[in-house]
């Protein structure tokens, strides 16, 4: 049986991201129903397929591409994995490159090496740029709508930042939060996350250690 690794993401800047639990119960379903032998599945949370750089899970997946450890990648849609048109490309070409098939469980095959199949890889990252970029826009037209009246605009939540009207993921924050989903995910109370945390020297955006309350909060967002 060929072996198979999953990958999800949800992104808190899309109200209409599909939740990390549909996506991995369909990965299974679909390796069930392909004769697939899924033996993990990777998870960015809360992180934007702006970019592919600073999303560890996903960093994880294409070194184990580039090392050609499975024999195929199963995600919901191309979307999870970038919504950046080259890098979309990119990663296609390397999947391509490495011999391991690309799977999607709405999508299909990503790796076909037709005509028609090259065609529609730049449709797709067409439109991942595309919805990636609409996504900026509703949420800068919001702000702007807030501002016009005379409605106080908040700090954004940890892990983003509002730059020119755009939220944007803080690179160092998306970490923290990603590691503390991680030591949730391996059973630590909330008492052993903040030890953990101070242990290894992540602090919020002042500079002091987080406490139970602050952590109960971003897990229960990014969740």
């Amino acid at each position: 049986m060929e072996t198979a690794l999953g990958y999800t993401r949800i992104s808190v800047d899309d109200a209409g991201s599909i939740s990390l639990d549909y996506q991995e119960a369909a990965i299974r379903e679909y390796c069930e129903r392909n004769s697939l032998q899924l033996v993990r599945i990777e998870c960015d949370n809360g992180i934007s397929g702006k970019s592919i750089r600073n999303r560890p899970a996903l960093q994880r997946v294409l070194q184990a591409v580039e090392n050609q450890e499975f024999s195929s990648v199963i995600t919901f849609k191309s979307d999870r994995v970038s919504r950046d048109g080259i890098e979309s490309l990119q990663i296609e070409k390397l999947f391509l490159r490495k011999g391991i098939n690309y799977l999607s469980v709405t999508e299909g095959n990503l790796c076909g090496d037709s005509v028609d199949d090259e065609f529609m890889r730049f449709v797709r990252a067409g439109l991942n740029e595309r919805e990636r970029r609409l996504i900026s826009l509703r949420t800068r037209t919001a702000l702007q709508r807030k501002k016009a009246k005379g409605e106080r605009l908040g700090r954004p939540r940890y892990g983003w930042k509002v730059v020119g009207g755009f939220l944007v993921p803080v690179p160092e924050e998306q970490e923290a939060v990603t590691r503390m989903v991680a030591l949730k995910g391996k059973g630590y109370t909330t008492r052993e996350i903040v030890r953990a945390l101070k242990e290894e020297g992540i602090r919020t955006r002042t500079g002091r250690p987080f406490n139970q309350t602050e952590v109960v909060r971003i897990l229960r967002r990014a969740a």
